[in-house]
């Protein structure tokens, strides 16, 4: 599975007629080869937002920065389709593998901090415990999980908190982005979005 998961990946990179894709350019101070260079986010094939494609396609948020280090969000990308997200699809107060198919994939070539904890390289699982006011996302050791299904605690490297909030417009896919500056990963779906902290660590 992860070798198709790559595979696809590769080929919405290289055909940028078949795929969307954000870029929120930041400009770095000169001289600092921890700078971010680019911030961008892959979305998969274009669809039609008022009517998806039946089925989950693929997404993936990245962060370049000038000495080459390197971060990315790969993950499944189910739709709303008019269906009832929060508390309906995604329960509150449940661990949930934030896309679909499987566990959100961070992988990353450099140190990160994630809120005030270090993580060093190398790549997790991303889980969400969503509630009302307060959204919890896990860094965990154990990348390729089914779900939550396997998700196991006491295998969380990290945690963040950050609160949901209503953006000024509703996303139909389920999407991760990084800010620009490379300071905050982002989740948003359908009419809820969170900002986590996460930066590049000194």
């Amino acid at each position: 599975m992860r070798t198709l998961l790559l595979a696809a990946l590769a080929a919405l990179s290289a055909s940028p007629a078949l795929a969307q894709h954000d870029h929120a350019q930041h400009a770095p101070e000169v001289g600092d080869p921890h700078a971010v260079a680019e911030a961008f986010v892959v979305t998969g094939l274009r669809v039609d937002e008022a009517d998806p494609p039946a089925g989950s396609g693929v997404g993936r948020a990245g962060l370049r920065y000038e000495d080459g280090g390197y971060v990315s969000v790969v993950h499944g990308k189910p739709y709303a389709r008019g269906r009832q997200v929060w508390g309906g699809l995604v329960g509150y107060d449940t661990v949930w593998a934030a896309g679909a198919h499987r566990a959100t994939e961070l992988a990353t070539t450099v140190p990160l901090l994630v809120g005030g904890t270090r993580v060093e390289p190398g790549v997790y699982a991303l889980f969400v415990t969503p509630r009302a006011d307060r959204w919890t996302l896990h860094v965990n050791r154990v990348a390729g999980q089914h779900l939550a299904d396997e998700y196991d605690a006491a295998a969380d490297l990290a945690t963040v908190d950050a609160a949901p909030s209503t953006p000024g417009t509703p996303a139909e896919g389920l999407t991760w982005s990084f800010s620009g500056d490379g300071q905050s990963l982002t989740l948003a779906w359908a009419d809820r979005a969170a900002a986590f902290p996460i930066s590049r660590a000194p």
